[in-house]
């Protein structure tokens, strides 16, 4: 059952730093004020749609013509892509990205930790999942608002039978202008190109990061992500846990206007740095086993 604003309200009592709000009717939020920064989270997907430290624009990208509507995948911010990222392997009816970005959250708790603001969502097996996955589980999200911004996605399997998970936290993040970026930590890493055909060689790339065409790869990378925002002058760090493939994404002029909840020169302000299990990096998890996957953003001077 979808929380309401009051249920929300009632949880946040006596946290002033914690507030609910809706951004259209029937799409509830939390909005947080840190003392470093501030953040709004949405019920559903658990979805942290924007994250903007103290004195400076925001550090994620949320479309314009993003739809804040139930069921419906909104376009930014840091969707929870789970439990299989990209199109399902067997079923191509079944949603892009998996059920639990379009999935209303439960809102557990909220608390204050010093400078940091913590909420936590959790996402229970349920007969509309049961649809698409079999299997038990239990998700819980845990977002951290502080200097930086933590996002950390826990799975847990409450059933006897073992499934493998795919799954990113697909985060939009906001630039001045895509063609003055450059994104470091995956050179020297090998990727694979989905825009090649399905049996083609994974690629080596041997220098950093420039965005000149669209982009759409899972690098074979244990490693952060710096984006060197040139346009800005400073740059936003992209460090992880739990995940041995990185998502570089950018859709470019021509299939920008094929998204109709994206803006034809849209792809002009984002690149997509995910942190996932994507590819060969899928975790088996075995009854009552979990498996956590982490990314941590923050800014650091252009240098």
């Amino acid at each position: 059952m979808k929380q309401s604003i009051d249920d929300l309200a009632n949880l946040v009592l006596g946290t002033p730093e914690i507030s609910a709000t809706e951004l259209e009717p029937g799409f509830p939020v939390l909005e947080v004020k840190a003392a470093g920064s501030s953040a709004t989270i949405a019920l559903q997907g658990a979805q942290v749609l924007t994250w903007v430290p103290k004195d400076q624009p925001g550090a994620l990208y949320v479309s314009p013509r993003a739809k804040m509507t139930e069921g419906v995948a909104c376009r930014g911010g840091i969707p929870i892509c789970w439990p299989w990222f990209g199109k399902h392997p067997e079923e191509p009816d079944f949603p892009s990205h998996g059920f639990a970005r379009t999935m209303f959250w439960e809102f557990v708790e909220g608390e204050v930790v010093g400078s940091m603001v913590r909420l936590i969502f959790r996402l229970e097996s349920n007969e509309e999942t049961k649809k698409y996955l079999e299997q038990d589980f239990e998700l819980t999200a845990t977002v951290t608002v502080s200097d930086k911004l933590r996002v950390k996605l826990q799975m847990k399997n409450l059933s006897e039978e073992p499934f493998k998970v795919s799954c990113a936290l697909h985060s939009y993040l906001s630039v001045g202008d895509i063609e003055k970026i450059q994104l470091e930590g995956v050179k020297g890493a090998h990727y694979v190109d989905k825009l090649l055909p399905e049996d083609a060689e994974a690629v080596y790339q041997e220098k950093n990061l420039q965005i000149k065409g669209e982009v759409d790869r899972i690098y074979d990378s244990m490693s952060s992500v710096l984006l060197r925002d040139l346009e800005r002058g400073r740059s936003v760090f992209v460090d992880k846990a739990g995940s041995k493939s990185t998502v570089i994404w950018n859709p470019w002029k021509e299939r920008s206007k094929e998204l109709a909840d994206l803006p034809d020169k849209g792809y002009r302000e984002f690149v997509c740095v995910e942190v996932a299990n994507a590819g060969k990096d899928q975790p088996t998890l075995r009854q009552n086993s979990t498996h956590t996957i982490e990314t941590v953003m923050g800014l650091r001077p252009l240098g």
